[in-house]
């Protein structure tokens, strides 16, 4: 058994006219790439990790075939919510809407607690934290701060369910909790001193690659699972 993760599938099969192609020749064919690299590595005794902005849905029932094209997949399915998750609802509404198709191998987090593969698993969406202007923005701020406070709960509910830290704590957030340019570490440092073991992130894409940050902070080990960043293929976190 082991855990994956990869990030940003930005699915159109429900919506065509929101396909990632027209960013770039990298992007040329991308669901086929998904498809064939995950089904060469994943098995269905393992866990995949999905860090947000996975179906360019507008609405949870809108986007039908891209969870079914992730459920028909190989492996245990864990998602939190992207910037471009604009179908994200309820956790209760999108549990009974994935229990109606039978898509049972999709899970959700939002600072709640998913065991897997005897690691604890915990997640949010983040924020933008790329400059100044992010953090200290007026709705900026509000946000960044709300954040904050899905990060410290989730950290609670982590040591609540592992006071001896027994196990590995994995967090899954979308935005880039820490850049290259090590500015604005806040949510990185929050995890650190919080006991996460490792924290897996996506969003970023093309130019923006040059502001992954990948490896250790603070004790905490940082990788960047953006699709076009790690070329469409799952990879292997534990």
């Amino acid at each position: 058994m082991a855990i994956y993760a990869l990030a940003d599938l930005h699915l159109s099969l429900s919506v065509a006219d929101k396909t990632m192609e027209v960013f770039g020749s990298s992007w040329d064919g991308y669901i086929t790439k998904i498809k064939e690299s995950w089904e060469s590595m994943v098995t269905d005794e393992d866990t995949v990790l999905i860090p947000g902005d996975i179906s360019w849905a507008t609405y949870v029932e809108k986007g039908e075939e891209d969870f079914r094209f992730i459920s028909e997949l190989p492996g245990r399915k864990i998602m939190c919510r992207g910037n471009h998750d604009y179908w994200w609802t309820t956790i209760k509404k999108m549990e009974d809407f994935f229990a109606e198709k039978g898509f049972r191998n999709l899970e959700l987090v939002r600072t709640n607690v998913i065991e897997a593969d005897d690691c604890l698993i915990s997640g949010t969406r983040g924020w933008m934290i790329e400059s100044k202007e992010c953090v200290e923005g007026t709705e900026n701020k509000k946000i960044y701060e709300r954040e904050k406070l899905r990060i410290k709960m989730c950290i609670e509910k982590l040591s609540e369910a592992d006071p001896g830290h027994g196990r590995k704590r994995i967090m899954v957030i979308h935005y880039p909790p820490i850049t290259s340019k090590m500015e604005y570490t806040e949510f990185a440092q929050m995890m650190a001193e919080g006991g996460i073991d490792i924290c897996v992130y996506g969003h970023l894409h093309g130019k923006a690659h040059k502001k992954a940050f990948e490896g250790d902070f603070m004790g905490t080990r940082f990788v960047c699972s953006s699709a076009d960043f790690v070329g469409f293929m799952p990879i292997r976190v534990i």
